[in-house]
């Protein structure tokens, strides 16, 4: 579904009626379609109108009354009687035929409601070709787009006023696909908005192809008659990266100790350290880069790759640095064709260790019921129980697992039993070997 995100003026109304009651209730208009009044402080009502032909203007008062009407123009110091009604309690004036004139009402001597009118079919509005500026481009981040707009100024003044005419606004709105990243997806959006009377314009650069389309004026686009223009398809040549970490964690393990301690901008856990990185880069990226590095300035990489996600199992202990650099299709000798955009992460091996508990219960509360250890990066691991005799009764060789109790199925009797667990970390001591666990003990069991 495609949004529209539009910012117009503000109007004071729109009109398109056969007879039209403005903001101040005595006057009032007809004969035109399309007419519509803007706000504005220092005056009773501009109104622009589609065309001024046929237009009716009317003013009621309550007691009948002497009525004239004036007009005058932009930079005048006196009104101009153009019509003188008696004792009436209506008037009407044709409009004047003048692309942009003002008019004044008096009631009996006392009372003037001021208005502006403007035909919009007599100020030139002509849309050109935008053109893409490649000279004060940074195409990485904006584009500098060229209007080619010939717009007759909408000047009006009040009676008297010496200093510089009052402006109404002709505003365009210029529309373009935006894409965004979304709920696992980079998608496609709709974009309009306001922009001034301009001959350029900065926009961000887009992160997909797309065209930029100039619609106006505002009026005209108030009426559903705009006038349209439009790049050719842009080419994208930004890059943005919604990146994603994680460690696969092994859910069996729950003796596992520092499993996963993982932050935003740091992952880390017990070895074997499963990560996966996932960069999500807008559509114009192509070439990725990895470099795994222990150097945090990234002077030699360890690791190198150069798929478009990376996912590795770290088995020694360690802290390692990660960076992608990710570019779009067009590296070449332009700079301002060659985006770049980069992430970077730690990830922390954590030291091994091992811990044997010497109690357990195997009654089937949910508590203790297994004689398991406590562990963090192992490379390796054996474990056996013996019985006061010296007979084996069970290993394993994952040190996520354990011993539930049993022998051959059945229930061992309460007592003392011995172990002995053979296990290699996966980082190394002061002399640069990897550390060895020899542990043998008694275990009591308990029910």
């Amino acid at each position: 579904m495609k949004k529209i995100i539009r910012f117009i003026s503000i109007f004071l109304l729109s009109l398109s009626a056969n007879a039209i009651t403005l903001a101040n209730n005595n006057f009032s208009i007809s004969g035109v379609e399309n007419i519509t009044g803007v706000f504005q402080e220092n005056i009773d009502t501009v109104l622009v109108a589609e065309t001024t032909e046929n237009l009716v203007l009317k003013f009621n008062v309550e007691e009948p009354s002497t009525i004239n009407w004036y007009t005058y123009i932009k930079d005048a110091e006196e009104l101009s009687l153009v019509k003188t009604e008696e004792n009436v309690t209506e008037s009407t004036l044709e409009a004047l035929s003048d692309s942009s004139i003002g008019y004044a009402i008096k009631v009996n001597d006392n009372k003037i409601f001021w208005a502006w009118i403007f035909d919009h079919s007599k100020h030139n509005l002509e849309l050109g070709e935008i053109v893409v500026n490649s000279e004060l481009e940074d195409r990485c981040k904006f584009y500098q787009l060229n209007f080619n707009i010939q717009a007759d100024a909408f000047l009006y003044d009040t009676l008297g006023h010496d200093r510089t005419p009052f402006e109404v606004n002709r505003e365009f709105t210029m529309s373009y696909d935006s894409t965004y990243y979304a709920e696992g997806n980079w998608v496609s959006d709709s974009i309009a908005y306001s922009i001034p009377l301009v001959s350029d314009y900065s926009v961000p650069s887009p992160l997909a192809s797309t065209t930029y389309k100039l619609i106006g004026d505002n009026f005209l686009l108030e009426w559903n008659k705009p006038l349209e223009t439009e790049t050719d398809l842009i080419p994208s040549y930004a890059i943005e990266v919604v990146p994603e970490y994680s460690v696969r964690v092994r859910e069996d393990a729950t003796n596992e100790t520092n499993k996963d301690t993982s932050t935003e901008v740091k992952l880390s856990g017990s070895a074997p350290l499963n990560i996966e990185l996932i960069n999500n880069a807008s559509p114009s990226a192509f070439f990725y880069d990895w470099c795994i590095s222990m150097d945090k300035e990234y002077n030699s990489c360890n690791i190198s790759s150069s798929t478009k996600d990376f996912r590795y199992t770290f088995e020694q202990q360690g802290t390692y640095y990660i960076k992608s650099e990710i570019t779009n299709s067009e590296m070449s000798q332009d700079s301002l064709r060659n985006c770049l955009a980069t992430n970077t992460i730690i990830i922390e091996v954590l030291n091994s260790k091992l811990d044997v508990p010497n109690v357990f219960s195997p009654n089937g509360d949910g508590v203790n019921d297994e004689f398991k250890v406590a562990y963090q990066s192992l490379t390796s691991f054996r474990a056996r129980v013996y019985s006061i005799n010296g007979r084996l009764l069970h290993e394993w060789t994952d040190p996520s697992k354990g011993w539930d109790g049993t022998i051959g199925g059945n229930p061992a009797a309460e007592g003392t039993y011995f172990y002995i667990i053979e296990a290699t970390g996966d980082d190394y001591d002061e002399d640069g070997k990897q550390i060895k666990y020899f542990m043998k003990g008694d275990i009591n069991l308990l029910r």
